[in-house]
């Protein structure tokens, strides 16, 4: 990379050139416009390059995936925005992109981040790598991400997602390392664990050749295009004046200086 002048900008993504705007050096109107999707626009912006069709696929299935869940905490942060905030529809989305966190949506990236990076640091074959990776993840007393479900038993997103990778054709390294994850880990504590959206989505993005540090985007795709529907749908049909009534009703309020008191007892007393 040449030295910068100071104060010069580079940026490789997009410019506007006389009648002219480019987008990673393709035409926006004659090159891309009408030819690709938004999931091959997210590929080219994240690599620099299109996406082969069933690399294309997989990205669009990804994030329908996980673009609509129910009333998940983010689509919850959403409703109530926009019923306090009526005239701020990107906000009330934006409120729930926020939720986009290690627990909910973001934890594709941490998948990727333990399969394109930690593993590295061990050699031997998927078995060998998901003992050691588990290993350290129970001993550090982390959470191994993509593992668990609160409701499927089986996740039929995760399911469908592999399907697809075997049908079209994609090389699964990652996914087969994710895997023997899952069983390393199951055969640590000695129950079930879900090999959840979350864990396909993580590994199928490596092998298509995402870095880990991008695979997050493919959550926040998906969560926008559910959060619209949900905030279009809050205007349209309120929940958020039940959800605050419940909340509300169900909430036990205590006597502040009471609180006070018996927190300090309870300090005192540990001492």
């Amino acid at each position: 990379m040449k030295k910068l002048k100071y104060g010069s900008i580079q940026s490789g993504l997009g410019s506007i050139k006389g009648d002219k705007i480019l987008v990673c050096g393709h035409d926006l109107s004659s090159d891309l416009m009408g030819k690709i999707d938004a999931a091959a626009l997210y590929y080219l912006e994240v690599t620099g390059k299109l996406p082969s069709p069933a690399e294309n696929s997989l990205i669009n299935a990804m994030i329908v995936a996980i673009a609509e869940h129910g009333m998940m905490p983010s689509v919850i942060a959403s409703r109530m925005t926009i019923m306090g905030a009526p005239e701020s529809f990107q906000g009330a989305v934006a409120a729930g992109l926020l939720g986009a966190g290690d627990v909910f949506v973001g934890p594709t990236s941490n998948v990727a981040y333990l399969l394109q990076v930690e593993s590295k640091a061990f050699k031997g074959n998927n078995e060998e790598k998901a003992n050691a990776l588990v290993a350290q993840y129970f001993e550090k007393k982390k959470r191994i991400p993509g593992l668990g479900h609160p409701h499927h038993e089986i996740d039929p997103r995760a399911e469908k997602l592999l399907e697809l990778q075997d049908e079209l054709g994609i090389k699964n390294n990652y996914s087969e390392l994710m895997l023997a994850v899952q069983k390393a880990s199951i055969d640590c504590i000695g129950k079930h664990l879900t090999f959840n959206a979350v864990a396909a989505i993580g590994s199928i993005a490596s092998d298509i050749g995402l870095s880990w540090k991008a695979v997050r985007g493919i959550g926040l795709i998906a969560r926008t295009i559910g959060l619209i529907g949900h905030v279009l749908e809050e205007i349209e049909q309120p929940a958020a004046p039940t959800i605050w009534e419940l909340a509300l009703n169900k909430t036990e309020y205590l006597d502040s200086n009471s609180s006070l008191k018996n927190g300090l007892n309870s300090r005192r007393k540990s001492k």
